[in-house]
């Protein structure tokens, strides 16, 4: 879990859906807090802000599941897609994986061919 810092409230969940992917904005335990900044010459400016315990989430809309994060956006602080928890080393095992399927079917489709 991340903690963020905004200049104004924020709602608890924001999903935004655009071309299949979901980006989801988690906000909760909200507190308010007032900074003092020192003006030019001896002023001082305050200035309210809003933090929250936070969390982003992007994967495909179809795989992720938005109503019951928007329902229960507390459980989902720490969550992260699946898809995105793989390692380099685990993405390249597979990669690696389907090309080797893929020589398989191009060797097949070449000694068919004749």
């Amino acid at each position: 879990m991340q903690k963020a810092r905004f200049t104004e409230q924020q709602p608890p969940v924001k999903i935004i859906q655009k071309d299949g992917n979901a980006y989801v904005f988690i906000c909760q335990n909200e507190t308010q807090r007032l900074k003092t900044y020192p003006d030019i010459g001896e002023g001082q400016t305050q200035e309210t802000y809003y933090k929250y315990d936070y969390n982003e989430i992007i994967g495909p809309a179809d795989a992720l599941p938005l109503e019951d994060i928007q329902a229960h956006p507390e459980n989902y602080l720490d969550y992260e897609f699946a898809e995105n928890t793989k390692t380099i080393e685990e993405r390249l095992s597979a990669l690696e994986q389907v090309q080797s399927q893929m020589d398989g079917i191009f060797e097949e489709v070449v000694n068919n061919a004749g």
